[in-house]
């Protein structure tokens, strides 16, 4: 059995946890995308979703992949806001107190397709497209939404009622489309009764089709999920512990392949490229960091420390990484921007300093 985290571990992680939020299609395969006339080809831009520091305002920016240069402060959003690419659309969230989702044509920021007012308290934190239709997990609620992404009409929900943890919802967040077509949703299962304590996480698999639970996988501490490059019919569960493999065929669950507690981290977000991953990561004085796995062996090397907020870590289908990185309370004059990684060589490409925005990013996604 894999050893329990030190509390320090599930505390911090608890306090930082970033939300998956962009397409973190490490599949080197996996290159249909959208460019700003729609066609498809691969990726070619970055969207960012970035926020004052005071969480008071945020900005949507993007950024040219080929030479990196930045248009900033395209359209107004809320200050918690997060964006989505997929199935050809971006998917841009505006979570608690604000409650609804926006969805663009990939380049066309004029106006969006549609704006989806979802219900109080709904808490929007993550999308993919299954079957032609829009899933969305609701942090805030017992049920995620489902929308045609084409109209915004709602078109069904998925009952997530019997995973609740005892306060009314079971804080589903993350979500990954395996090579089967079915959903895996991470849910972190926090009871706000008793100060926001863990019951214990759980993955869900969802049928797309009849919008149901058709399986489940219990894990210590709150569960979240990530695409898994080397093979789509498998999804990377993070628990308490540390990195799981789920094999959706099999229907098993690993033991933590990755150990948080003998690498003295936690890791909040995941980005696999072929047989690497990057991570971001947390450490017991509080300091984030980023480091790189071999995905063979699972073997963990410590890459930087920062002195930076990391928010959040997505990959483009050229083996990058990039990770939305703002100021911290250890350093309030840290550089905000984008810090971009080679995963196979677990390099950084922006040696220079970060890829800067007036704001500071808080969710990256790619078309």
């Amino acid at each position: 059995m894999p050893l329990k985290p030190l509390p320090w571990i599930a505390l911090l992680a608890l306090g930082a946890c970033a939300d998956k939020d962009g397409d973190d299609s490490g599949n080197p395969d996996d290159t249909a995308a959208t460019d700003d006339t729609g066609a498809e080809e691969g990726h070619s831009v970055a969207v960012l979703a970035t926020v004052a520091d005071d969480y008071s305002v945020g900005a949507l920016a993007t950024v040219a992949l080929d030479g990196r240069a930045v248009t900033d402060a395209i359209t107004d959003l809320t200050g918690d806001a997060g964006v989505v690419v997929s199935g050809g659309h971006v998917f841009q969230t505006n979570g608690f107190g604000y409650d609804n989702v926006r969805i663009y044509a990939p380049g066309d920021w004029a106006a969006p397709v549609a704006e989806v007012a979802l219900d109080d308290l709904a808490n929007p934190h993550d999308v993919e497209v299954c079957g032609g239709e829009a899933f969305i997990t609701q942090y805030g609620l017992d049920r995620m939404v489902v929308l045609d992404p084409e109209s915004g009409a709602l078109v069904g929900t998925v009952d997530l009622s019997a995973h609740d943890d005892g306060d009314g919802t079971p804080e589903s967040a993350s979500i990954v489309q395996a090579d089967n077509g079915r959903l895996y949703v991470g849910l972190q299962r926090l009871d706000r009764n008793t100060d926001w304590s863990s019951v214990g996480g759980r993955v869900v698999e969802v049928d797309c089709a009849s919008k149901t639970v058709t399986n489940s996988w219990d894990v210590d501490g709150q569960a979240t999920v990530y695409p898994y490059a080397p093979d789509g019919s498998q999804v990377v569960v993070h628990s308490d512990a540390g990195l799981h493999l789920l094999d959706t065929a099999a229907g098993t669950l690993s033991e933590a392949l990755l150990d948080e507690v003998s690498e003295g981290v936690a890791v909040l977000g995941f980005v696999s490229w072929g047989q690497d991953a990057v991570v971001m990561t947390l450490d017991a004085s509080g300091h984030y960091g980023v480091g790189c796995v071999d995905l063979g062996t699972w073997a963990y090397t410590h890459a930087e420390t920062v002195d930076n907020y990391l928010s959040d870590i997505a990959g483009d289908d050229r083996g990058e990484a990039w990770i939305a990185a703002r100021t911290h309370w250890s350093n309030p004059a840290a550089d905000n921007g984008a810090i971009v990684y080679d995963i196979a060589t677990c390099a950084a490409l922006t040696t220079s300093g970060p890829v800067e925005t007036l704001l500071a990013p808080y969710a990256i996604a790619f078309y």
